[in-house]
């Protein structure tokens, strides 16, 4: 595991919310730039800390390999001056419940930083705007995620956990390519697939409603599974990464929910009319929900049309 930090505040929006990392080959004059040149050392799995306007709000973790691709459109005016072609890294990110401003702890950080192409000034502490992606040594990647730990978002190592295995999710995109293919609009596709690829995304909103798993009472959210409510495949874009469209469950519990076998009242309630369902709830000891707080008008609209699909 290798550890980046990226300065993209043009593009943070655009790369955060599409999951990605973009850079072009060259500089002006088709000079080569060793912090564009980094992104093709990405590997799977490489955590990656996103820097905009003087604070880390995201961390992300390398999906795939670094990639030629055009500059995405999505930039518009932004780089006007870049190549229209580039490297382009998938990143699963996920954002931190508060961000972390690196200038206050400039002085834990100073000795760690890079000699050359460092992400930030060794003297000021300001951004250096001649690097996009700056490598780590793995000390302060380390000292990074303590940090983050202790000042910005407490869960921080469990979130790099989950999105390690959300990460196979990617095979799930595969298996949606069929699906992709019929759709005529090529601005419609990649929206479709950029929505997919924000399910990182969807995670962090259902955690926000859902705190445990509402049959086993589990909390801790590395052993969970972030479900739709109404199927991936069924919804609209919006309706994708809506909070308001899933659950954390118990992996056992959400093949049954995912299945239609189990479901939930309006009060929470489990409910259950498949008798192996209900052969294998008690088989493990599950007799009811955990009434763990009641749903949300919008939670309750998805659930309504669970439940009148339980089998």
């Amino acid at each position: 595991m290798a550890y980046w930090w990226v300065n993209h505040k043009q593009t943070y929006r655009q790369e955060t919310d599409g999951g990605y990392i973009w850079s072009p080959k060259t500089s002006k004059g088709e000079r080569r730039n060793p912090t564009y040149d980094n992104l093709t050392r990405c590997q799977r799995g490489d955590v990656v800390f996103s820097y905009a306007n003087g604070k880390i709000s995201q961390i992300g973790l390398v999906e795939t390999a670094a990639i030629t691709a055009p500059k995405p459109p999505e930039f518009g005016s932004a780089g006007d001056n870049w190549s229209q072609e580039g490297w382009l890294v998938r990143v699963n990110w996920q954002p931190l419940r508060q961000h972390l401003v690196p200038m206050r702890f400039f002085e834990l950080l100073q000795p760690l930083l890079p000699e050359r192409h460092s992400p930030i000034s060794t003297n000021s502490g300001q951004g250096n705007q001649g690097v996009y992606l700056a490598g780590l040594g793995e000390t302060l990647g380390l000292l990074l995620l303590k940090l983050i730990e202790d000042h910005a978002d407490p869960a921080v190592r469990v979130h790099l956990v989950v999105l390690a295995e959300e990460g196979d999710y990617t095979s799930a995109l595969l298996d949606d390519m069929q699906l992709l293919r019929e759709v005529p609009s090529s601005t419609e596709r990649d929206a479709l697939t950029k929505a997919r690829l924000g399910q990182g995304l969807f995670r962090h909103r259902v955690s926000e409603l859902e705190p445990a798993c509402r049959v086993t009472g589990l909390a801790r959210q590395q052993f969970l599974v972030a479900s739709h409510i109404k199927p991936w495949r069924d919804c609209d874009n919006r309706e994708r990464l809506s909070g308001a469209n899933g659950l954390l469950l118990s992996p056992h519990v959400d093949k049954l929910f995912d299945r239609r076998w189990i479901s939930f009242d309006s009060g929470g309630a489990l409910l259950c009319e498949h008798e192996a369902a209900r052969d294998a709830l008690r088989c493990w000891g599950i007799d009811g929900a955990n009434l763990i707080r009641p749903f949300s008008r919008e939670q309750e609209q998805f659930l309504s049309a669970h439940r009148q699909e339980l089998r």
